[in-house]
């Protein structure tokens, strides 16, 4: 049938709507990164413009990612996101090496950074109980914690609530995003229209913000490289509906409305959250804040409002777990249908219409990089390569205008060249400041490297031995 109708050709069915496209693209975006970057980017920046203007070119970027890909997404409604885009515009091979970067580190690498996140700071807050106590040590050094062993649980819970089918996680998806929006929301205008802050903490914050604006007078790009990545962080996660596009009922509406109606509201909430913090607590009171949701809301209700803010990050992390494990495993299942995966993996199940043995691998290998400990040097490692990744997929906009011309486009990027090419553009000089850094003899600086690595190694496995004849078609 038709893009609009329920079956795709594929085996999977059209019952993604306009609301939880949006709930997906939100709730991808909404996460812990809104409450951990704000205390670094104002210590790196210490005045507020350069701070707001941050947050604001950070989502002016994420729309100009995200009007890219709603072109791409409209233009080849199916499943797989970057993999598929980047197939069409630069061949099987530089696919190939971005899917599986994306499925088997990024993907997986963020559910488990997550899940245990969740399971090590909020689940214990709200059940009173220490998770850190290590229950058993296994092989290769690592160990296994209380806090690990609840991730174990969460992913595969998870993981089935995806076997139900796509409409049951887009439902929960929707839950688990509308009502922190919308609570959020509420706090934000309360602290920006009604609190007042104490004299003394006013003076306090004051001071703080006069000394870090001295120590801040001479800006250095590593100083707002690190402030802008800590926005790109918070942010990550717009790009969630082109993984499941295959899914999306009436995709030529309603992907451009989740990518880029899901993008501005969170941009919008973002610099509301973000007024909020710095009124109840100063712009040098954030910068020593640790965790700004937890501090602002201790501020404004005490230990009622930090436990409402832990439910809060909870059920945003929750929604953001939810995403990643239903677009993951769509990449490994655009992959297992063109034969770069295992086969197997480009099936659906026939009572719920889902990639059931793209999601339970992608649950394992979650629960092993849980097991290893590594997840969170896998993660910092694949970083570089995700930038990469990002800026080839909206890249392969200008290639397959000039490549298809003819080809329907139902939704043309919004000014075009403009918007995408600086996405591009910040992508480049991220790239640039990262590899210059990578050169320099601090500890850890080249570990970005291994993930460019592992994307280079992937292209030239599957160019040279997997697929020699794509020498001809790359």
């Amino acid at each position: 049938m038709g893009n609009n109708g329920k079956e795709n050709g594929t085996g999977t069915i059209r019952v993604i709507g306009g609301m939880s496209g949006f709930a997906i693209v939100a709730g991808s975006m909404l996460g812990i990164g809104i409450f951990l970057s704000p205390p670094i980017v104002a210590a790196q920046t210490g005045s507020a413009w350069p701070f707001f203007a941050l947050w604001l070119l950070g989502g002016l970027i994420s729309l100009a990612g995200a009007v890219a890909c709603a072109e791409l997404g409209t233009m080849m409604p199916r499943a797989g996101g970057d993999y598929v885009f980047q197939y069409e515009a630069y061949g099987p091979s530089l696919a190939f090496a971005s899917g599986w970067v994306l499925f088997a580190a990024i993907f997986c690498g963020s559910i488990a950074t997550m899940t245990v996140g969740l399971c090590t700071y909020q689940l214990p807050a709200l059940l009173g109980v220490d998770l850190s106590t290590e229950l058993l040590t296994i092989p290769f050094g690592a160990s296994l914690s209380g806090s690990d062993l609840a991730a174990l649980i969460l992913v595969p819970t998870l993981t089935g609530l995806n076997l139900m089918g796509t409409q049951p996680s887009a439902r929960t998806q929707t839950a688990l995003t509308i009502v922190p929006i919308a609570l959020l929301l509420l706090m934000s205008l309360y602290a920006i229209l009604l609190y007042t802050p104490p004299l003394e903490t006013t003076a306090a914050a004051t001071a703080i913000t006069d000394s870090a604006v001295a120590a801040s007078k001479d800006w250095t790009m590593h100083g707002l490289v690190t402030a802008y990545m800590a926005v790109y962080f918070a942010y990550s996660g717009w790009i969630n509906i082109i993984y499941v596009a295959g899914e999306v009922a009436e995709p030529q509406r309603n992907i451009p409305r989740a990518l880029i109606g899901g993008t501005i509201a969170v941009t919008l909430l973002y610099l509301l959250l973000c007024a909020g913090f710095v009124q109840v607590l100063g712009l040098g009171g954030l910068a020593t804040a640790g965790e700004a949701g937890t501090a602002t809301a201790g501020a404004l209700a005490g230990d009622a409002g930090r436990m409402a803010i832990t439910i809060l990050i909870a059920c945003a992390l929750l929604a953001s777990i939810n995403a990643t494990i239903l677009g993951g495993a769509r990449v490994a299942f655009a992959m297992g249908q063109r034969g770069a995966m295992w086969p197997r993996l480009g099936t659906v199940g026939e009572e719920h219409h889902v990639p059931n043995s793209a999601l339970w691998m992608q649950a394992v290998i979650s629960c092993v990089l849980i097991l290893s400990g590594r997840f969170e040097e896998l993660y910092s490692m694949v970083s570089l390569a995700m930038v990469v990744t990002g800026g080839l997929t909206v890249g392969a906009v200008f290639v397959l205008r000039r490549r298809l011309p003819d080809v329907n486009r139902p939704y043309r990027a919004s000014a075009y060249p403009f918007l995408p090419g600086l996405y591009i553009l910040a992508s480049l000089i991220v790239v640039a400041v990262m590899l210059s850094e990578a050169a320099s003899n601090e500890p850890g600086a080249w570990y970005p490297l291994l993930g460019i690595g592992m994307l280079v190694a992937a292209y030239l496995l599957h160019r040279f031995v997997l697929s020699p004849s794509s020498n001809t078609t790359d």
